[in-house]
């Protein structure tokens, strides 16, 4: 990450609780390294429901993904609480890129294609048990019962 601070023109912003860094979907124009704060990654789970994938904190970086890929953005980043990030532009990425070994960046790409299938099958049994019935769990014991077993 000190390779990337010092290699690059960076653009500070500044995110409130709730505001969105990216929209999953959106072409990546950018990755966020997180100075300060904490970031919810979320995905959509259908209708208004949201999965929230991770929460990520100072000294990460998000968005790298599409920049990576070249895919559109495979998630949501909200500000969970007062953000502080530094912007690194898709030009400054990709120069970061083409430097960087061949066979690395091709792993980079693996290891992408397979994050995005485990995620996507996250998004696929979240929607799978929430559409399972709750009428199916047995009742609570009574009093009786629990005497009955556990004495």
């Amino acid at each position: 990450m000190r390779d990337m601070r010092r290699a690059m023109i960076l653009d500070r912003r500044v995110y409130r609780a709730g505001q969105t860094l990216f929209q999953e979907g959106d072409q990546a124009w950018a990755a966020f390294l997180i100075e300060k704060g904490s970031v919810e990654i979320l995905r959509n789970a259908g209708g208004d429901q949201e999965t929230n994938l991770a929460t990520v904190g100072a000294g990460e970086l998000i968005g790298e993904m599409g920049l990576i890929d070249n895919a559109p953005r495979s998630a949501t980043a909200r500000a969970k609480a007062l953000t502080v990030v530094q912007v690194i532009s898709e030009q400054n990425f990709s120069r970061l890129l083409a430097n960087a070994e061949p066979g690395l960046v091709a792993l980079l790409k693996v290891l992408l294609r397979r994050l995005r299938a485990a995620n996507d099958t996250l998004i696929l049994e979240s929607e799978h048990l929430a559409a399972l019935p709750v009428s199916g769990c047995p009742p609570p014991l009574s009093k009786c019962d629990e005497r009955r077993h556990f004495s």
